[in-house]
């Protein structure tokens, strides 16, 4: 996981690829603000950004989840979000599988991470998070999540 502010990018110390990405498809929050919700392709099932809006729930009415195809990269642009992360032990037998590759786990939380607009979040394949939490009312949303498939790591 790798955590970070887009005001302080170089401070991420990103491997190449994912310094590409967030310079030339990230961009800035400013650049997603007005877009619509929904699915922009960059580069095909590769690479591509999902805009999304949604309501933060309380710690336990969320899971943790995991990919093991893709890596994301999690900008939130307005609201407040915390997001949950680690631990990296558990068992994929039994688990909640509702789509190709988003896996949901039981499980409690190492620690959080507390987002605002600009702050990114990098999970890599296999890394457990639990995004759209909050210790609060629920309250609106809207983040960029941007999907890049492992072969692209390489």
């Amino acid at each position: 996981m790798i955590t970070g502010n887009l005001q302080a990018l170089e401070r991420a110390t990103l491997p190449p690829v994912l310094e590409r990405i967030m310079r030339e498809v990230v961009i800035s929050v400013e650049h997603w603000e007005g877009r619509a919700i929904g699915r922009v392709d960059v580069d095909g099932d590769h690479l591509f950004c999902l805009v999304q809006e949604d309501l933060t729930e309380p710690f336990d009415e969320r899971r943790g989840e995991f990919h093991q195809e893709y890596l994301d990269i999690q900008l939130l642009l307005s609201g407040r979000e915390w997001i949950g992360v680690g631990p990296q032990q558990y068992r994929l037998e039994g688990l909640s599988h509702p789509h190709p590759d988003l896996w949901f786990v039981e499980v409690e939380q190492e620690s959080w991470l507390a987002m605002r607009p600009g702050d990114f979040a990098i999970f890599y394949p296999g890394e457990l998070h639990r995004p759209l939490c909050t210790q609060g009312l629920p309250a609106p949303v809207r983040k960029l999540v941007v999907k890049v498939h492992k072969s692209l790591l390489a």
